[in-house]
């Protein structure tokens, strides 16, 4: 450490990151600097794997013990004015930027909190150890950290554990965790990719006021360019481990200049053309009668309660069609989609596939084969990290529903369909031998889109199939479900909270609050002409690079024009 009249927060020069693996050295960062000024947020851009969570990792000294980094690499941290060589950093001393004066949002919060352990308990914790106040002032300011992170009944969530919470709440509590020591640099490792439009408008105005409170700054990571232009003061963009293009948000967003930046700002949703409403209705694939799921809820100590996550939705689900389900975290969409393939508890209605075969019907009391179901309906999970096997090659992963359902007769076979289903995913055909902990987020969620597809089944439901994806591979995902839909007539169920997503990819759009279908209607309806008041405030919280020339035009100049 020494004494310091740098500017500037954080300073990384000339950062090259390789990793040993077994397939030989990989290399994932290139001669990277970048910097963060105080009170400053900085935005770092780029496509899944190229490189951005290895960087911010690196900066808090945890990546795996394969991690080799070269000379001349360097990370400068000013910390109450003497710089610290991170680098250099051993033992105890880490603890300064771990959770210190830095603390990071991790993308995937599932496996950043101990499963066993009460939320509240590790949250007050970190804030003993590193803000030094008893346990009542910590559990008094984690409260009111869920609160202000826009969790609903915080104090009663506050006490549960990670896995009763849904994927958006989860995120929601680790960004209060990271904000509990009030650090100097926040990393943000996407951290709203799991948070619907409200929520997300929510976090990032908390973000911009605790950067106004504290003099906090930031290196906020994402593949979303919407929201970069409403947070971001500088930008920086990755490509293959290297920074490609750096500027101001409005010089990088708005006059780019590097082909894979303008590659990146044209795969943006659109939404200046939106489909007309289909002009023959088709004849569901599915129909629903006054399903309700209700959860009994399980505390030692306390006596059971009941949650009705769905309730009383009637609904058809029309065949060859995607049909965009949306809301808030904690609305219902996700048991409502897993009731739909036996996974939630159905306490009330029925459910019906008409398929050509005869179809299947089952409610809370009639059972059904699981094999006839799975090869009818399949589901893509909201979680990659959690929902792929972590003891099986991508190759096994793909290849399990066919040889559990002896779907295919050889080995040969099987293989094939594999490798055929990883082009059409975009999943490199070389690391089908790899285990998912080789892959970054996105890559993972492709994994469990070509597992889903590999059984070409007739009917999907897709639980934020794309929301761990940069906009480029989202573009080509959505592409990939439009060309099912139209080549197989396939029906997805394509659950969200990207509305712009939605605009783009669905034909019909259902919206769900506190367990009620509240609205449906074509999307052109549902965007241009929202009925529901909290529908409006859905689409208004729609992020849009508005001022771009070639952009994302205004809903309202939209609606205007018609």
């Amino acid at each position: 450490m020494s004494n310091s009249k740098n500017p500037l927060l954080l300073d990384i020069r000339n950062l090259t990151i390789d990793f040993s693996t077994d397939e030989g050295m990989v290399h994932a960062v290139r001669d990277v600097s970048l910097n963060v000024r105080p009170g400053e947020i900085m935005g770092l851009v780029g496509e899944s794997g190229s490189g951005k969570s290895v960087t911010a990792k690196t900066i808090m000294r945890l990546n795996p013990n394969n991690t080799l980094i070269q000379q001349p690499s360097s990370i400068i941290f000013n910390h109450d004015g003497r710089d610290i060589d991170v680098l250099r950093l051993r033992g105890k001393d880490l603890s300064v930027v771990r959770g210190g004066a830095v603390s990071m949002i991790f993308q995937e919060p599932m496996a950043s909190f101990a499963p066993a352990i009460r939320i509240s308990d590790q949250i007050i914790q970190t804030m003993q150890i590193h803000l030094g106040i008893d346990k009542k002032e910590a559990r008094r300011r984690g409260i009111a950290l869920f609160e202000r992170v826009g969790i609903a009944m915080p104090e009663k969530r506050f006490d549960q554990y990670v896995f009763e919470l849904s994927g958006g709440m989860r995120q929601r509590a680790m960004i209060a965790m990271a904000l509990s020591t009030k650090p100097k640099l926040l990393i943000a490792d996407e951290p709203t990719t799991a948070l619907d439009v409200t929520i997300q408008a929510q976090v990032l105005e908390l973000m911009l006021e605790l950067r106004e409170q504290y003099g906090m700054a930031m290196l906020f990571i994402t593949h979303d360019l919407g929201v970069i232009s409403k947070i971001a003061d500088r930008v920086s963009v990755m490509k293959n481990g290297q920074i490609v293009e750096a500027g101001t948000t409005d010089k990088v967003l708005f006059s780019a200049e590097h082909e894979y930046t303008i590659k990146l700002l044209d795969a943006l949703p659109n939404l200046s053309n939106l489909p007309e409403a289909p002009k023959v209705k088709p004849a569901p694939i599915v129909t629903i009668d006054n399903l309700s799921v209700t959860y009994k809820m399980l505390s030692v100590g306390r006596k059971a309660e009941y949650f009705n996550a769905v309730k009383n939705i009637s609904l058809a689900l029309p065949k060859g069609h995607i049909i965009g389900l949306v809301g808030e975290s904690g609305s219902g969409k996700t048991s409502f989609g897993k009731a739909l393939l036996g996974a939630s508890p159905i306490s009330n209605g029925q459910v019906t596939y008409h398929t050509d075969n005869g179809g299947l019907s089952f409610d809370k009391k009639q059972s059904f084969k699981r094999k006839d179901l799975a090869n009818i309906a399949q589901l893509v999970f909201q979680d990659p990290y959690s929902s792929l096997n972590p003891r099986m090659t991508v190759r096994d992963i793909i290849a399990e529903p066919l040889e559990a359902m002896k779907l295919t007769k050889s080995r040969s076979e099987t293989d094939r369909l594999v490798v055929e289903v990883a082009k059409k995913c975009f999943i490199d055909i070389d690391h089908l031998r790899r285990f998912p902990h080789a892959f970054s987020g996105g890559q993972r969620q492709r994994i469990s889109i070509a597992r889903a597809l590999v059984c070409k089944p007739q009917f999907i439901v897709a639980d934020e199939s794309v929301a761990a994806l940069d906009v480029s591979i989202q573009a080509e995902i959505l592409t990939l479900l439009k060309s099912l839909r139209d080549e197989l007539g396939l029906t997805i169920l394509f659950i969200s909270h990207d509305l712009s997503v939605i605009a783009n990819l669905c034909d019909w759009v259902c919206v769900m609050r506190y367990g009620e279908l509240i609205e449906q209607g074509s999307v052109r309806q549902i965007f241009l002409d929202p009925q529901q008041s909290y529908t409006q405030q859905l689409i208004a919280s729609i992020p849009l690079l508005e001022d771009r020339g070639q952009s994302i035009t205004p809903l309202s100049t939209v609606k205007n024009s018609q």
